[in-house]
């Protein structure tokens, strides 16, 4: 898995047609990891800014910013509600909901899919199996229904959290994950509704890696 934990602030890249404002964005990304600015970032820089977010992800919550999604947000309320859950919803979500997508926020061009969880058991995790030599990104919610919604992006192998809501849509927009050179398996785990029907519907692009 390649996970770049970037600063909460730091702002997400311009769109693909600016490649002049993409270089530099990733030039000033790459120098928010290497604090000494050698040029490589080693394990004591990353661990540093896995902490940095892990720090700024508290202090959010502290501050009452982890209240959850709600379908009656301004810059949600526009959007569908899911269908309801079940076998049926889980079986039509394993396929393509669109081929040769292109993404509006990279490069990317590749399949849409989404995947719904939900805030009963068993449909309240759902996964994203990545082969080798492809990726996910360009995640954005799709559908929702009710309020109070957290849910959280893990590594399957190891239970790593790669993605919080707490985090943010801009962190939310920005993620990518690898299926890297054996294959990864990521779970969307639903932590929070305000009622049993509570839902989420993701949605991303997965594509071969550039």
């Amino acid at each position: 898995m390649l996970h770049i934990p970037l600063p909460p602030d730091f702002p997400p890249p311009p769109p693909p047609e600016d490649r002049d404002g993409r270089g530099v964005w990733f030039e000033k990304a790459f120098g928010a990891i290497d604090q000494d600015g050698d040029g490589l970032i080693s394990k004591e820089e990353m661990m540093a800014a896995i902490r940095a977010r892990r720090e700024a992800r508290h202090a959010r919550h502290d501050g009452g910013e982890g209240e959850g999604l709600s379908a009656d947000h301004p810059e949600l309320a526009g959007l569908p509600e899911p269908p309801p859950c079940g076998d049926d919803l889980r079986t039509s979500e394993l396929g393509v909901q669109e081929a040769n997508k292109a993404c509006e926020g990279s490069e990317s061009v590749g399949n849409l899919i989404f995947r719904t969880v939900c805030n009963a058991e068993p449909y309240n995790s759902e996964a994203i199996s990545l082969p080798p030599d492809r990726a996910a990104d360009c995640f954005d919610i799709e559908a929702i229904r009710g309020s109070g919604i957290t849910f959280e992006i893990i590594e399957e192998s190891t239970g790593n959290v790669v993605f919080n809501t707490i985090e943010g849509p801009d962190q939310f927009k920005r993620l990518v994950l690898t299926g890297g050179p054996s294959g990864t398996v990521y779970r969307i785990v639903l932590l929070s509704g305000d009622s049993p029907d509570a839902s989420i519907t993701v949605r991303f692009i997965d594509h071969p890696t550039f």
